[in-house]
This record gives C-alpha cells, sequence and structure tokens, in this order.
C-alpha cells in the first residue's frame, strides 16, 4: 500500500486527473492573457483596514489566483496566499481582500494561472468533460 501513495507523490504536476486520459497543466497567464483581465483594487467606505481586489476575467475559459503581494510606502511588503486558490470562470467577476491600512499600499500584484490542455493556448476547465 506504501508504495501505492509513493508512486502518487511522483505523479507529474502536470497530471490533473490520474484517470483522465488527458494532460493538463496549471500555467501563469500569458501577457495578452492578462490584458484581458482587469483588476480593480480599493477599500469600502466603512472599512479603510481591508483591501479589495476585483478580478474581471474577459478569457472564455476560468483562471485562478493563488497570492497577492503589496508594496508598502514604507518599503516593506504584505503578501497572502489564497488557499484555495480561488477561481474566476471565464466571463466573470469575483472578489479577494488581504489586510492592508488605506494610504499605506505603493503597488499590488496578484499571482495567476490557468490550465491548459497540452498542446493548447487556450485556459479551461480541467473538470469539464
Amino acid at each position: 500500500m506504501s508504495i501505492f501513495f509513493a508512486c502518487l507523490i511522483s505523479t507529474p504536476a502536470i497530471a490533473w486527473n490520474p484517470f483522465s486520459s488527458e494532460e493538463f497543466t496549471d500555467v501563469p497567464l500569458s501577457k495578452l492573457e492578462l490584458q484581458k483581465v482587469k483588476i480593480n483594487a480599493g477599500w469600502a467606505r466603512d472599512d479603510d483596514q481591508t483591501l479589495i481586489f476585483e478580478l474581471s476575467n474577459g478569457l472564455k475559459g476560468p483562471i485562478q489566483c493563488g497570492a497577492a503581494n503589496v508594496e508598502l510606502n514604507t518599503g516593506k511588503s504584505v503578501s497572502k496566499v489564497f488557499v484555495p486558490k480561488f477561481a474566476i470562470p471565464g466571463q466573470a467577476t469575483r472578489n479577494a481582500s488581504m489586510p492592508v491600512v488605506k494610504g499605506t499600499m505603493k503597488s499590488y500584484a496578484l499571482t495567476c494561472s490557468c490550465f491548459k490542455k497540452k498542446g493548447s493556448e487556450d485556459c479551461v476547465n480541467p473538470l469539464a468533460r
């Protein structure tokens, strides 16, 4: 039984489902794909402690974002890892947040990716049939 688990651990990360005949790879979004994802960031009127990101996915396929990084005016940075990654379906908008005091942010960045079939350039849902 332990050999079975050892095989699972050594399975390449690109294999989404060991019972599937197709291989999927989780890849960072390309420059062209990033141009189709609109990101707004700001604070709600009644909360100056929580930075809210609004992501609009203009791609046909879904994407997922796993982390956010904010550079503060002081030169320090604040990071948040989203576990699990939050998904944004194609042509949809989703929100995420992290603790950042209003007025202290210099810049921000999000780390997003999507699944692609081997040999394809389109983002796809690996769970769709």
